[in-house]
């Protein structure tokens, strides 16, 4: 009976001290509810209902695995407040051997005081006030995720600060979702609709109907899902490098917006069809769809730049740097096919033929079985009087046959030195109306060459390579 009491003595002690172990860690600077931890999963815990919190300003960083960090800021005016999104990376500058800043203004908003009211129920909803003095420590053993900076003024003059890493105040992410929302998505309230850089006008039917959400790449407009969630079916995209619709092949390149030294290459395209969605939008939604295709030409043709962007109509004589780039990948994949097969055999063993060692040019799957095949292939990136007169030579010195249903190209490498990299330097159209792709090829044994790539259009009015003096030869 001793040893009975002895042992359930020992086990309430171990149960004591395993529920001290679990209890919360209130020693984080947190002095409002037990610190949680918020890795942007829906069953965080969240703790609502606090009375609207009026503020004078604020501002929330929110930082990712890259380099980039995305603010949001907010300042009340006499009219309202003034609410604005903008992402900041920092760039090394040679010049000065250290870091400037960059930034990108999605979004900036004067709202009236209607929106204030919605940000301090919004502040008061979330309880900010028990954010005062929050420091989240990463958790132990996680290496990568995000972390979050805040500051806030209210309105009788407190201050408060909160930063974390992987560990964030209750509340945060529906804080930092709802902040997004009310900046960066707008129900469409009139014709007249801007990002800022360009402006359109919409139909009549669209307004009341049809939301629009700002990213730094682009507007989607979308239409409400019986589920709550947005259907998009529209995007104008806002790209910095060049038009999207090398991805989107029945996009419309609309023109370059320039406004000093930023340019933005703007295109339209569709995303989900509404029709297809019949049974999960509203029937209002649902009508839109039978003018898409007119509506979508009018806003077309009505964006014009504002704020000192001007628009410059695409009018296709121009070749771009990043077409430039995807058209030179696709051309020395096609060029290396014919003229390298052995360097980029893929561990496939060579075929004899009449003596002679071969590779099947493509694989199976790309079902590539004859020369006229192959010749299609090449005239997406070779002109046809190029490709006739690179493919007729291979023909007539057998360094390409057809072969037991299939294509196969003489099993040829490298002979010299390679190039440890080569890429496009730059693309210059000239007044006369010629266009050349310079690359810069890299050798460990001579340095860097520059070698000139001419270009030409089509017969479908595509930018194609006329010529193409490859910087290496093979065996």
């Amino acid at each position: 009976m001793k040893r009975l009491f002895i042992f359930s003595a020992l086990i309430c002690i171990l149960l004591m001290l395993l529920s001290s172990c679990s209890s919360p860690n209130k020693n984080s600077g947190y002095t409002g509810d037990p610190k949680i931890t918020d890795n942007g999963t829906d069953n965080v815990t969240v703790d609502y209902g606090g009375d609207p919190m009026e503020f004078e300003s604020f501002s929330l960083s929110e930082s990712g695995t890259t380099a980039e960090t995305h603010v949001y800021e907010g300042y009340k005016t006499a009219d309202g407040v003034h609410l604005e999104y903008y992402i900041s990376q920092s760039i090394w500058d040679n010049s000065i051997s250290g870091y400037t800043e960059t930034r990108i203004t999605v979004r900036s908003v004067d709202g009236n005081e209607e929106l204030y009211q919605t940000l301090c129920a919004l502040f008061g909803n979330c309880k900010i006030d028990r954010w005062a003095n929050f420091k989240g420590s990463n958790p132990p053993n996680v290496l990568d995720g995000s972390s979050m900076s805040f500051q806030a003024v209210l309105a009788d003059g407190t201050k408060i600060t909160a930063d974390g890493t992987n560990n964030f105040p209750k509340n945060f992410r529906t804080f930092s979702n709802e902040l997004h929302k009310l900046i960066n998505e707008v129900k469409l309230t009139n014709n007249v609709f801007s990002d800022g850089t360009y402006e359109i006008t919409v139909p009549d039917s669209w307004i009341g109907i049809v939301s629009a959400e700002f990213s730094e790449f682009y507007t989607a407009f979308s239409v409400d899902k019986n589920d709550g969630n947005p259907l998009t079916f529209f995007i104008i995209d806002t790209n910095g490098s060049g038009y999207t619709s090398i991805s989107y092949p029945e996009a419309t390149d609309i023109g370059r917006l320039i406004r000093d030294d930023d340019v933005r290459f703007i295109t339209a395209r569709d995303h989900y069809s509404i029709n297809d969605y019949a049974d999960k939008v509203s029937e209002e939604a649902l009508t839109l769809w039978d003018t898409y295709e007119d509506d979508k030409l009018h806003i077309i043709e009505s964006l014009h730049g504002v704020n000192g962007y001007e628009l410059i109509p695409e009018d296709g004589s121009t070749l771009y740097e990043a077409e430039a780039m995807d058209l030179a990948d696709r051309a020395r994949s096609t060029w290396l096919c014919l003229n390298f097969a052995g360097e980029y055999s893929g561990g496939v063993k060579p075929t004899k033929i009449k003596g002679r060692s071969y590779l099947p040019m493509y694989p199976s799957y790309e079902n590539i079985t004859t020369i006229e095949d192959v010749r299609d292939r090449f005239l997406t990136v070779f002109s046809e009087e190029f490709t006739d007169r690179v493919l007729n030579a291979a023909i007539a010195d057998k360094d390409i046959l057809e072969y037991t249903d299939n294509v196969y190209v003489a099993y040829k490498k490298c002979k010299g030195d390679a190039p440890s990299h080569s890429y496009v330097d730059h693309v210059e159209n000239k007044e006369d109306g010629s266009i050349t792709v310079v690359m810069t090829v890299n050798k460990s044994s001579s340095g860097k060459h520059y070698v000139d790539l001419p270009v030409e259009k089509n017969a479908d009015g595509k930018f194609v390579f006329s010529d193409y003096p490859y910087w290496d030869e093979s065996e």
